[in-house]
């Protein structure tokens, strides 16, 4: 009968190889902080061109594009309930109308 040898101790694996190889590469780069170095980067590289043509750089929306206008994202005054769905059949074209249960809220048959 053929023994087989039974390892006298366990051996780390490929993970634990992994583990050491990232623990002596030490601290990586938090994304957020490769990504405002390469803003800087691009910022300055602007600003440097500008002064080599003899202007400068342009930093907001009025500058870029005169004339121009874009949407408000936010508005303190809008009401929220208007562009959202039915608070009853929960539908954006309301339901409870045709149904009969309830008169439709402000909005809602968008």
């Amino acid at each position: 009968m053929t023994r087989i040898p039974i390892p006298s101790a366990p051996r780390a694996g490929i993970i634990d190889d992994i583990e050491r190889e990232d623990t002596a590469r030490g601290l990586e780069p938090d994304d957020d902080a490769v990504f405002h170095r390469l803003v800087r980067h691009l910022v300055a590289d602007g600003d440097r061109r500008a002064r080599h043509a003899g202007r400068r750089a342009r930093r907001t929306l009025a500058e870029m594009a005169p004339g121009s206008s874009r949407a408000r994202l936010l508005s303190a005054g809008r009401p929220v309930a208007a562009e959202d769905a039915c608070p009853i059949c929960g539908y954006w074209r309301c339901r409870c109308v045709r149904a009969g249960l309830a008169p439709a809220a402000t909005g809602a048959g968008r």
